[in-house]
């Protein structure tokens, strides 16, 4: 490859860069909006008027939600999920967030029969008081992101932590539910919380086909992991958790494409929230298009048959995987849309990163986000077997999101490329241009390098990066992506 191929930055993601991927949309008039209904849903307004709910409907203070034989479930503004079991009635009492947390937020509900799951979003965060679910025989109170909640026949309630800590609290007494148990509110208000080893019994999700997307009225929520598929139950689908095929998602892509006149070689690293991904059975990515921050290009990359994926990994929230086989790519390079057919060796591959976003940062608190897996980094050219990669993530939650990011990689050749970087964002998609500082004879001109990523889960519990590092002494380039977990 020429000494003088150039490190393409094109110009939507130099803007990303520079003032980062834009800010958050204000929070609307509606306390949330229906993510998909299954069978008889309906819903009681405050004034008592009664009327049927379908997906893309508007809640708000004051609504009754009755299940019926359906199921239903509800994304809050504060980035909260919760979603009902059938013949269940679930009221939203008093609901208030602004888009920040200064104290006004409110997220108080009940669970007047039925079960529920619910993973909290930012309110509660700052003070735990501000989220409460109210039962006829408990208040459920936050101390924690997830549970499961039931009403059972005599009216007792049962409360399963699914992460984090939870507290039941009734006249008699109060009790935490640690992450893995359970607890119980008796009938009878004279006898305080204990703990049980029973967990709430709901029915299995509904099945759908396997390719079906995800958020369509008749259900896709095989993956009760899944902020955004929360159905109870048993999961239909592989016993691992895995993405399947839908739209809305981020995504952290890095590989090569030639796209140059006179057949030079770049990298590229696209990141986008608004994909629309098709899995196969096992969660791996097969195609997906989206389009990036500031760019109306249309960026669509086939993974084509007869390929393999050579890492692969997902816990469910997201995964990562490295591709190698025929591709075939359309990308914006800032001059336009780009198109490549390319079939990646055993040494090459195209390299990805992709979860559902999280829909509004935190606005306090921080944390460390350590590696939870990674493809391995290639070289442009696959001139030496894939190499390792190792690092972390610190992250700082207020009006504008800082992250610092802290990465190493290396190469079977004793190459080694350190890179260190801080960026701020208002919205789940990053970008930045950290510094490079080479090992084993790299870098010894300098180094180039960007990162493109998203937060995905409902309180960005994961983060996702693809990246992108060139060697302007030797002409060597290297892509890959990593997934990471909050700790």
């Amino acid at each position: 490859m020429p000494g003088s191929a150039p490190f393409r930055l094109n110009r939507s993601g130099l803007l990303l860069a520079l003032i980062s991927a834009g800010f958050a949309a204000e929070a609307g008039a509606a306390a949330g909006r229906v993510d998909f209904t299954v069978g008889e849903v309906t819903v009681t307004a405050a004034d008592g008027r009664l009327r049927p709910v379908a997906k893309g409907a508007d809640l708000d203070n004051g609504d009754t939600i009755r299940t019926n034989d359906g199921r239903i479930q509800v994304r809050f503004t504060d980035g909260s999920y919760v979603s009902l079991q059938p013949n269940t009635e679930f009221g939203i009492k008093d609901y208030r967030f602004e888009g920040r947390t200064d104290g006004s937020e409110r997220g108080l509900f009940s669970l007047a029969k039925g079960a529920m799951r619910t993973v909290t979003g930012l309110i509660g965060r700052v003070n735990r008081s501000t989220y409460q679910i109210a039962t006829p025989t408990a208040t459920v109170g936050i101390r924690g992101t997830g549970g499961l909640i039931q009403i059972l026949p005599d009216g007792s309630t049962l409360v399963n932590g699914t992460s984090g800590i939870w507290s039941l609290t009734n006249p008699a007494g109060s009790i935490d539910v640690p992450a893995g148990t359970s607890g119980l509110a008796p009938s009878d208000p004279k006898a305080p919380p204990q703990q049980t080893s029973d967990g709430p019994t709901v029915p299995p999700p509904p099945t759908t086909p396997p390719q079906q997307p995800r958020g369509t009225e008749s259900g896709s929520c095989e993956n009760t992991n899944d902020p955004a598929c929360l159905f109870l139950g048993t999961p239909t689908g592989p016993s691992a958790p895995v993405l399947t095929t839908g739209s809305g998602f981020g995504i952290a892509t890095a590989f090569f494409a030639d796209v140059c006149q006179d057949n030079c070689i770049e990298g590229n690293v696209l990141a986008g929230s608004n994909a629309n991904a098709v899995f196969n059975a096992s969660g791996q990515l097969t195609s997906v298009t989206f389009t990036q921050p500031f760019s109306s290009t249309v960026n669509t990359l086939v993974l084509g048959s007869g390929g393999s994926h050579a890492d692969f990994g997902t816990d469910g929230v997201i995964a990562w995987g490295r591709w190698i086989g025929p591709v075939s790519l359309t990308f914006d390079i800032g001059e336009g849309a780009a198109t490549d057919n390319r079939t990646y060796g055993p040494n090459e591959g195209l390299h990805y990163v992709v979860g559902m976003p999280t829909p509004a940062l935190p606005t306090t608190g921080s944390g460390t986000y350590a590696l939870l897996g990674a493809t391995r980094p290639t070289y442009l050219d696959g001139s030496t077997a894939p190499g390792t990669f190792s690092g972390s993530m610190n992250v700082t939650f207020s009006a504008m999101t800082f992250v610092n990011a802290n990465f190493n990689i290396a190469m079977p050749d004793g190459k080694g490329f350190a890179l260190t970087g801080t960026t701020c964002t208002s919205s789940s998609v990053f970008s930045m241009v950290p510094s490079v500082v080479g090992s084993g004879g790299a870098c010894i001109c300098g180094c180039q390098s960007y990162v493109q990523g998203f937060f995905s889960g409902a309180n960005a519990e994961r983060a996702g990066v693809g990246y992108h590092v060139r060697d302007l002494s030797a002409s060597r380039e290297l892509v890959g992506a990593a997934g990471f977990k909050k700790q």
